[in-house]
Parts: structure tokens; sequence; C-alpha cells
């Protein structure tokens, strides 16, 4: 696994008329689809029905749960592909957790991951650099905090954080698997890195450098978090840059990110036409509040929605991405084709890359009953999370839909135009 920052990308994601597609028929498509319930019915081993199993409960939420069962596949497994993918969703359970000690000790004994750690851009690397760090603790000075929103011109949103005695301003970014800052920010900040090696982030252009570090605290209002594992980038790499044809605003600077590691502790809801973020702390609703989930994780964040027709489909949550594509997953599953082919430009940390790539133009799916549709539609390759193929991924664009609200702890995800009375 690598640790990745997904970032900008100029397109929107659409499909005309769909035409439903036959069932699948085997283990491993169910596997692939997140159709964990399909799976188990079609699991031809008890250990398949234990790999199947153990993903269910990681989509219902009991992370630890499935660690465990993860765990015992992965050493004891006698199907060779069982504990290989054992193994790599045991890790992203853990990277889950922030159990980096454990992640590192991982590495250490097991034979099969230490080579893992040539890769700079590796979780495993990661967790060697933070295996001595404490938990992150969250202290919330009232039961609802209130942040006004700024949308930037390519449409993620920021909001003020205060760090030490200076507020600056951070990207809410479902897709970045940590918590960021610029080196400008550090070096005010006087944090000093936590290792003198530089190891690295993938992003959609390409690799960053990065340097690990702990930010002792950070506020978004009346809400504290101490301990932060954080990841330092150069601060001519953290900046974006409209690609619409013939924009002319100036490359955006970022002084930091709001990665998930903390936005899956929080139940956040984001006004887009208000232009304000509400921060709650999020009540837990046990096994009783599963069968309501549509958001879950599985390496990164995904949010499950509905087709026109009604077919459930997997689109991974990255709000840094400036627009959401679809795959050639869903094109396959949709049974349906591209209508033209397009110049486009992809922009991230660390540059941007123009490519030539299939357009559809309509997408209609819905949120939980809420229709949303997306016109203008990049397709892109699989993209495969663990060991899901995912059809698609949701960008900033989702936030135009109106509020938007996460809660990752009970696997929630909705939108709606307007809050109730």
């Amino acid at each position: 696994m690598t640790l990745a920052v997904t970032c900008a990308l100029t397109a929107c994601a659409s499909a005309p008329p769909e035409r439903r597609p036959s069932a699948r028929v085997t283990y491993w498509e169910s596997i692939a689809a997140l159709e964990a319930d399909q799976a188990v019915a079609f699991a031809s081993s008890p250990e398949q029905r234990a790999f199947a199993t153990a993903l269910r409960s990681m989509m219902a939420g009991r992370i630890g749960e499935a660690e465990e069962s993860f765990f015992r596949l992965k050493n004891t497994g006698r199907d060779s592909v069982i504990r290989l993918a054992s193994r790599i969703i045991y890790t992203a359970a853990l990277q889950y957790q922030d159990k980096w000690a454990e992640l590192a000790a991982a590495v250490r004994s097991d034979e099969s991951v230490r080579t893992d750690l040539a890769d700079r851009a590796g979780i495993e690397a990661w967790a060697r650099a933070f295996r001595g760090v404490p938990p992150k603790l969250f202290t919330f000075g009232a039961q609802s905090v209130e942040l006004p929103v700024t949308v930037s011109s390519v449409g993620t949103p920021l909001i003020p954080v205060r760090v030490g005695r200076r507020v600056y301003h951070f990207w809410l970014d479902t897709g970045s698997s940590m918590t960021m800052l610029a080196s400008d920010v550090a070096e005010d900040l006087s944090l000093v890195p936590m290792t003198r090696d530089s190891l690295e982030i993938v992003t959609s252009t390409g690799r960053v450098s990065a340097v690990p570090a702990l930010l002792p605290e950070i506020g978004l209002g009346l809400l504290s978090v101490r301990n932060v594992p954080t990841m330092i980038v150069h601060e001519s790499l953290m900046q974006m840059k409209e690609l619409k044809p013939g924009a002319r605003t100036p490359p955006i600077k970022i002084d930091g990110i709001i990665g998930f590691d903390i936005i899956r502790q929080l139940d956040i809801e984001v006004d887009y036409g208000e232009r304000s973020v509400r921060i709650r702390e999020p009540g837990r609703r046990g096994r009783e509040g599963t069968a309501q989930r549509n958001m879950f994780w599985v390496g990164m964040p995904v949010v499950r929605v509905q087709s026109r027709g009604g077919l459930p489909l997997h689109f991974g949550l990255d709000t840094g991405a400036q627009v959401t594509f679809v795959t050639e997953t869903l094109l396959d599953k949709l049974q349906i084709q591209s209508p033209r082919i397009e110049s486009r430009r992809i922009g991230g940390l660390g540059g941007e890359i123009s490519l030539r790539t299939a357009v559809l133009p309509e997408l209609r799916v819905s949120v939980r009953g809420h229709p949303i549709i997306f016109r203008g539609a990049v397709v892109r390759a699989p993209v495969y999370q663990v060991l899901a193929s995912l059809d698609g991924v949701l960008g900033s664009d989702v936030w135009n839909s109106g509020i938007v609200r996460m809660d990752m702890t009970n696997g929630i995800f909705t939108v709606r135009s307007s809050l109730p009375d």
C-alpha cells in the first residue's frame, strides 16, 4: 500500500441510459464489487467465507473485529490468495485506526511486507516514522462547532485552522490519508521533522517528497485535536491551478490539509449555499445502525449510491479532486459506451498532466434517495482500493449539491438541498 493524497481532476462524471448487467456469479467478482453478503453465499471454502465475513464487518464499521479476522487469515490461511488479500486489508485496518506501532511491528515480523520498506511512499515506511507517536486526542468545547467555509476556485472547501497563535486555511480533503502542512507554515511554527529521511506521497500526477512531523495541537473553533501526525510538503508544491480552458486565476496557495485521519472521527456538515461547516462529535449507533450505512472504509472512504435503474454503485470520496469522474468499471457494469474523446488536464500536488480521455454526457445517481446529476463525464481506468474495483470517485463538485454530511463513525453520507425547519 502507498500513502496517498488524491487531488484535482478537471472533469465531471456521467452516463447515457443504462442497461442492467447480468448478475455476478463468482466469489472474487462479488468481493471486487463490495457485495460481501453475495460473496459469503458464493464462498467455496471456510477460508473464503471467513474472508468475506471479515470484509462485511469492515464495511459495517467494525474495524477492530475485521482486523482480528484478517490477522488470523494472513497468518494461518492455507489459500495463498486469501493470505495475501488478508495482509493487504489488515494493513488498511491498522492505518485506519492509527495503529502505527502495530503496523511497524508487523513489518518487522512479516517477511512478506518487509520489502515494502523500499517504497518511500509505502504505508509501512510511514508507520516506521510514526510508530512512537501518542494517540490523537479530540476535545470538544461545545456540542456543535460552526466555522466559515471559503470555496476555492478549484472547488475544494477551505476552513480556518488555529495552529499555535496563528490561523491558517486548510483544505477539507477526504482523499488525503493524513493531515498535511506546507513547509513555510512548518517553518513559521518551528516544527521539527521526526526524521531526516524524506519519504513520499502519491498524488494524481505522480509522487511528491514529504517528511513526517507531529503537530502538538490544532484548533477548529472550539474543537481541539492534539498529537496530529503530519506530512510536511514543500510550499512550492502546496498549490493548485484552476485548469478550465481560458482560466486566468493565479495558483491557490494551500497552508495545509485536514486529512481523513481527522475527518473520519467527526460528524461534518458542509453547507455550500451558506458557506459554513458544522462539526459535531459523532454519537455511536452500534450494530442496530449497520443497515443504514452507505459509507465505509476499504483503504479510502467509499460511498454507496444508486444508479437511475436502482443498481448499487460504489464511489470513492475524494473532496480534494476538482470534479467527480467515473471508471471503465462503471461502463462495464452498466453496459454503456462513451460517445466521444476529449483532451483534459489533471492537476495536483507536484504539477499537471494532459491526456485524451473518453467523456460521457451525463450520470444520474441518488444518495439515500436524493438525486444528483454529474455532467461532462471523464472516464478513467479502473480504480482499485484494497481489493475493490470502484465505479468512480466523488470530487469536490459534490459540494454544489447543497448540504453534504459525512459521519464515518456511523457510516452516514447524505446530500440534501436545504436544512429542515
